[in-house]
């Protein structure tokens, strides 16, 4: 993925949905080339509800902003060296979309760009750990697993598993010094991988 020329948006909250759709529909009928990209960040996170069920949610990283991919023109200077520029037609493009208020980091009407480990540090916060968390809902846990207890009365001990019986999970606690037997759905306890 190419981490050069991200600007961020502030937009209206909780319209990050709505204002990518629309300018993402506006590029279309201006056929702007210079727009590259239009994102926001979504975390995967775990939930456990009260059931001890485990789901994974989707979660903004950064509510109320847009990031946008902008390939800059080239324009020669009067001495035949070149530079580069936000594209004006683009810039008026993107601050005439409803729900869009203005550039972060922005002077005038000269955008500044973040810079590439800035943005490759974001979008990593929104990697697929999910897919860890998937998987280990599937996994089958083995006698003499140490597996973590993430919900119920004993949520934060290590439990060994001695046992399965169906779905469910016969292990040992270490409670105060002593071996506590204790039985467990596959859903209470999570194995790192």
């Amino acid at each position: 993925m190419n981490y050069n020329n991200w600007y961020a948006l502030s937009i209206n909250m909780n319209k990050e949905r709505s204002c990518r759709e629309q300018l993402l529909a506006r590029k279309t009928v201006f056929q702007d080339t210079n727009l590259l990209n239009v994102e926001y960040l979504q975390r995967k996170e775990l939930v456990i509800d009260k059931g001890g069920r485990r789901t994974v949610k989707n979660k903004l990283l950064m509510s109320g902003y847009l990031l946008v991919q902008v390939k800059p023109e080239e324009v020669e200077n009067e001495d035949g060296t070149f530079f580069e520029r936000f594209p004006g037609d683009t810039f008026d493009m993107i601050l005439g979309t409803p729900g869009i208020k203005f550039f972060v980091n922005c002077e005038k009407e000269k955008p500044i760009a973040f810079r590439p480990r800035e943005i490759k540090k974001l979008f990593d916060m929104c990697d697929d750990a999910h897919l860890e968390v998937k998987q280990n809902i599937q996994y089958d846990y083995q006698p003499g697993d140490v597996l973590d207890v993430v919900s119920g009365p004993f949520a934060g001990y290590k439990c060994e598993v001695s046992s399965l019986q169906g779905d469910k999970v016969l292990g040992q606690i270490d409670m105060f010094g002593r071996i506590v037997p204790a039985e467990f759905t596959k859903e209470q306890l999570y194995k790192e991988v």
